[in-house]
């Protein structure tokens, strides 16, 4: 085959660096193979969507959804910069981004959402006689999808060859109601110069400022300075790359209302257009030593039901800390594939010659425990408990929905079972095993800090004293009791949080 001619972005040396990996590791493979991989891919239509939700916290509703395509999961063009940088080099940018963007569409469609989703380009292609804008609107009128609902995001990343044509397309976009947005803005080229050339709508601060905000000044001030500016010309600032509380702490007191990152969710095939998640990450969890299934949940990527055994367990040999594999197909999980099993497999006289051919379907644990996102950790250990006599699994799948969000660990869960357990012998009442003094001021300031409106009560019992003056302490303990159990059983609100302090119970 001969070899393609090289593209902006890549030298010769790239070319022949990954051709000389290819001798060395006769598992990587060549520039050709991956060009014909590619081909494959863009002939069956093999891209699939991931969408991330971006949140709007002053409103709390989700804005809209990043549209974030991948290469099969079985393909070695399954992760993002490789797929992208094999169509560079292959020639292939206006197949792939034409690709990328009908499996977008069809998605949005398909669920019926009207949040607007933003859709990554490279933003030559809107220059590009085999792309076009024009080609991207008759996309949209196919499927009558309305142009008002898609942002467009063109990310820094890529050098501008040709700004005057760049802005005429722009220009044309806008006539026909796309809005614009500059992405991972500091992260490369001159971004404050294409802001200014292009007057976005959005711009999208690189996730590497937002890292590490809280404690970092210099962060904190630059990211001030884009917020003034943007609030000066009209424009919307997003936060990229928001994965803990402290960090949406700070770009909230920057005064930045739309948020993307881990914090508020992953991508995921089926985007949610609910506010549950949202919520939930705003609100307090229900009884402060409360957690859940989402705080084991770490996102393990998934591989079909097709793939072949050896390349599972090439995922695995690269992967030494992955013990199993979750198998999803459309998002659905249908059991793990263990390390073990391979192992045993393999181990056996002409294990690999047999078997490595085969899809994992065959050799996958089908009876795998799965979990909801919301199931608190205490019922996790149940069902842990209760699936086997003989065999304590050592690994859970967690979903949303029925749909693969992450595995679990039961060593991790039963870390913080035992931290849980320390905590609440620490600070709770003796009698009632309510939260006391220290976390409920622990709750309180929480929650001011977060600038949430909540009601504060108390309840007291008239004339408890006598009570116990004339039919004993036992008595009195009964009673209070029997109150903290009604309320405990009244209040099982996301937001609810009951506790006892001294002679009163809260909630």
């Amino acid at each position: 085959m001969k070899q393609p001619e090289l593209r902006a972005g890549y030298t010769d040396n790239d070319t022949r660096v990954h051709d000389d990996m290819s001798k060395i590791c006769p598992l990587l493979p060549t520039n050709e193979q991956l060009c014909v991989e590619l081909s494959t891919i863009l002939t069956n239509k093999r891209i699939s969507t991931l969408f991330q939700p971006i949140v709007d916290v002053q409103q709390i509703e989700v804005f809209g959804y990043e549209a974030l395509s991948r290469g099969p999961s079985d393909s070695p063009l399954h992760a993002a910069p490789i797929l992208f940088e094999t169509a560079e080099r292959c020639e292939k940018n206006s197949q792939l981004e034409l690709c990328c963007l009908n499996a977008t569409l069809e998605h949005w469609q398909q669920y019926s959402l009207t949040n607007k989703v933003f859709i990554n380009m490279n933003p030559e292609m809107l220059m590009h006689p085999g792309f076009g804008v024009k080609k991207l609107l008759l996309s949209l009128k196919k499927r009558n999808i309305s142009a008002s609902s898609i942002v467009i995001e063109m990310s820094e990343r890529f050098p501008i060859t040709n700004i005057v044509q760049l802005k005429l397309a722009v220009t044309w976009l806008r006539e026909q109601g796309f809005l614009i947005a500059i992405d991972d803005l500091g992260a490369g080229y001159s971004g404050l110069k294409l802001w200014s050339d292009l007057k976005p709508d959005f711009v999208k601060i690189d996730r590497h400022f937002i890292r590490d905000i809280h404690e970092d000044l210099v962060k904190r001030e630059f990211v001030r300075s884009l917020v003034d500016l943007s609030e000066r010309i009209g424009c919307e600032i997003i936060a990229e790359g928001v994965e803990t509380s402290a960090e949406l702490a700070v770009v909230k007191a920057l005064n930045i209302h739309l948020i993307q990152g881990f914090y508020f969710g992953r991508p995921r095939a089926i985007p949610n257009a609910s506010l549950e998640l949202c919520q939930t990450k705003e609100m307090p969890q229900p009884r402060t030593y409360g957690q859940f299934a989402r705080d084991l949940s770490e996102y393990i990527e998934p591989v079909s039901s097709k793939t072949s055994l050896k390349h599972a367990w090439d995922v695995l040999q690269k992967n030494p800390t992955i013990f199993s594999l979750p198998i999803v197909d459309d998002g659905r999980p249908l059991g793990l594939l263990h390390r073990w099993r391979v192992l045993e497999l393999y181990g056996s006289q002409y294990g690999r010659a047999l078997y490595e051919k085969h899809p994992v379907i065959k050799f996958i644990n089908k009876d795998s425990l799965i979990v909801d996102v919301n199931m608190s950790l205490d019922d996790v250990s149940q069902r842990l408990i209760d699936e086997d006599y003989h065999y304590l699994k050592q690994h859970f799948i967690v979903v949303e929905q029925g749909y693969y969000l992450g595995m679990g660990t039961t060593r991790s869960l039963l870390k913080q079972l035992t931290q849980q357990r320390i905590q609440i012998a620490r600070y709770a009442n003796p009698l009632t095993q309510l939260p006391g003094n220290v976390p409920i001021k622990t709750e309180v300031e929480k929650r001011i800090e977060r600038g949430e409106s909540f009601y504060f009560a108390y309840v007291d019992i008239s004339h408890f004293k006598p009570l116990n003056d004339y039919l004993g302490y036992k008595v009195g303990d009964t009673v209070i009791l029997k109150l903290s159990v009604l309320l405990k059983s009244t209040f099982t609100g996301a937001a609810d949080f009951v506790g006892h302090i001294g002679g009163m119970i809260l909630w």
